[in-house]
């Protein structure tokens, strides 16, 4: 149970397997709902989902509204909050690596076209398809980088156990900032091997925090604090 910035309410957590209809649905009786993990991409199925959530193919926060469920995807945009206050990193006009094609991977792309990213390449291990996002013509799909890029995400769970050589070198910069989706753990092996190469590093969390802040805004409709999460995170 909470009450916080005079919101009361109560919440848990649920663990439901890929398969498991009848979990989920009942996950889906709550008034919000925070989806991780692999149930983006089926959420959808049951809500009216937004132009991002569309384009994206994936859905991380739903809420009931009446009679009918409304599902959003703030993972991009929490993204691009968190490298812009983390690593102060502006993307208009920027050339960007991103590596993988998963539901985050593609919320993130969404979200850097919206706000001017000048090209981004999207590396893949096998030949696939991102339609909706290849329409725009400043994406391309590859399984082999090569743009010289102002900013990498891996947005891949190489991260956990293997380093770089597992992911198609890119082309950088001095300056190149990147970013490991990942937050736990805090260090990933693809974020200290990158360290060699520049001091703008950072993992997954501010992403974390920064999703959450927007979602929780979309719920209750008023303004929350980040650093209310962020004490929270440090709890």
């Amino acid at each position: 149970a909470f009450d916080y910035l005079d919101v009361r309410g109560e919440s848990r957590r649920f663990d439901v397997g890929f398969d498991d209809v009848t979990g989920l649905l009942q996950a889906l009786e709550r008034d919000a709902l925070s989806v991780t993990t692999p149930l983006k991409e089926v959420v959808g199925r049951y809500c009216t989902m937004s132009e991002t959530s569309k384009r994206v193919g994936a859905v991380n926060s739903v809420r009931r509204v009446g009679d009918h469920l409304e599902g959003e995807n703030f993972d991009g945009e929490g993204f691009h909050r968190a490298i812009m206050h983390e690593l102060d990193v502006d993307v208009r006009n920027e050339l960007i690596c991103v590596y993988g094609a998963g539901p985050a991977a593609r919320a993130i792309v969404d979200a850097l076209l919206r706000h001017g990213a000048g090209g981004i390449e999207v590396v893949v291990r096998r030949d696939i398809s991102l339609e909706a996002l290849e329409r725009d013509g400043r994406v391309r799909v590859t399984q082999t980088p090569t743009i010289a890029a102002d900013v990498v995400v891996n947005a891949t769970s190489v991260g956990f156990h293997e380093g770089p050589s597992s992911l198609p070198p890119v082309p950088t910069f001095d300056h190149t900032a990147f970013i490991d989706v990942v937050y736990a753990p805090a260090e990933t092996n693809w974020m200290s091997e990158m360290r060699a190469n520049s001091n703008r590093v950072a993992n997954g969390l501010q992403m974390l925090i920064w999703q959450a802040k927007l979602q929780l805004e979309w719920w209750f409709d008023r303004e929350i604090p980040v650093s209310i999460l962020q004490d929270a995170i440090r709890a």
